[in-house]
C-alpha cells in the first residue's frame, strides 16, 4: 500500500516536470520570436505593403474632357534633342511654290497714250530762235515794228528738208508778202499749219493730199520780215482762224485719238 502511494507520487511528479519543461520551452520560443520581430522592422513594413497590394484600390471615376473647338497648341520641344528633331522635320517639308506670272512685252511695256502716238511730227529739228508771243507785242529786229509773233521760229541750215506734221491737204503753195515762200496744209482735225521762209523749189502744190512726214520743201532765204535772224523756218498753227501756240500743238493738244477698225 505504501509502495503504491510512492509510485503514484512519482508519476505525478514526472508529469509536473514535463509540463514545466514544455512551458519553459514555449516561453523561450515566444521570447525569441518577439526579439527577432523587433530587430527586423522591415518585415512589418513589407507585410503591410503586401497587405496593401492585396487590398483593392479605389479608382476615381475618369472625368470627361471638354470638347475642343480649336486644335490643341503643340508646345515646342524643350530639350536639345527635341529641337533638333523639329528642325529636321522642317528642313524636309516641301512648301508650295507660287508661280510668278509670265513677263511679256505686253505687261512690261507701258501703253502709249493715243494723244502721244498721234501727236504731230516736228517739221524740222532745231533750236527755237523766236518763240510764240502769246498775243503780246514784240519788236521786230528787222523792221523795228511792234507786233505779235504768231508762230515759232526754228533754226535750221539752208537746204534742210521741211516735213509735213500730219496728214492733210495742201491749200496754199506760193509766196507770202512778208514771210516769203509759204505752204499751208489743212488737217482732218480742222487745224491749219503754215510753213514759211522756204526755198522757191517746192515739192507740193495746192490741192495735193500729203501724209505725215512728207517733204514739202527746204529752208530758203525768202523770209523778208525776219531777215535779221539766222536761217530758220517760221511755223504757224491756226485753229478756227485763231493762232495757237505751236508748242501745245506739238504736244498733241489738237490731236484726236484714232479709232481702230
Amino acid at each position: 500500500m505504501k509502495q503504491a502511494k510512492q509510485a503514484g507520487m512519482s508519476g505525478k511528479g514526472f508529469y509536473a516536470a514535463l509540463s514545466l519543461s514544455v512551458a519553459m520551452v514555449g516561453a523561450a520560443c515566444w521570447y525569441a520570436w518577439s526579439e527577432a520581430d523587433r530587430l527586423r522592422p522591415d518585415a512589418k513594413q513589407q507585410s503591410s505593403i503586401a497587405a496593401e497590394e492585396r487590398s483593392p484600390r479605389m479608382t476615381a471615376p475618369a472625368q470627361t474632357a471638354p470638347v475642343l473647338t480649336q486644335p490643341p497648341v503643340t508646345q515646342p520641344a524643350r530639350d536639345a534633342d527635341g529641337a533638333e528633331k523639329a528642325a529636321a522635320i522642317l528642313r524636309h517639308q516641301t512648301l508650295p511654290v507660287t508661280e510668278a506670272p509670265a513677263v511679256t512685252a505686253e505687261t512690261t511695256a507701258a501703253p502709249v497714250p493715243e494723244i502721244t502716238r498721234n501727236a504731230p511730227l516736228l517739221p524740222v529739228s532745231g533750236k527755237t530762235v523766236q518763240p510764240f508771243s502769246q498775243g503780246e507785242l514784240v519788236k521786230s529786229g528787222t523792221t523795228g515794228i511792234w507786233s505779235t509773233h504768231n508762230g515759232t521760229d526754228l533754226a535750221a541750215p539752208l537746204g534742210t528738208e521741211i516735213l509735213c506734221t500730219e496728214d492733210g491737204t495742201v491749200t496754199f503753195a506760193g509766196r507770202d508778202a512778208l514771210f516769203g515762200v509759204t505752204v499751208a496744209v489743212l488737217h482732218e482735225n480742222g487745224a491749219v499749219t503754215r510753213y514759211s521762209g522756204l526755198n522757191e523749189s517746192l515739192n507740193v502744190q495746192a490741192g495735193d493730199i500729203v501724209q505725215r512726214g512728207a517733204v514739202l520743201g527746204t529752208i530758203g532765204d525768202t523770209n523778208e520780215a525776219e531777215r535779221c535772224l539766222e536761217p530758220h523756218l517760221h511755223f504757224e498753227v491756226l485753229q478756227n482762224d485763231r493762232y495757237i501756240d505751236p508748242d501745245s500743238y506739238f504736244a498733241g493738244a489738237l490731236s484726236a485719238p484714232q479709232t481702230e477698225q
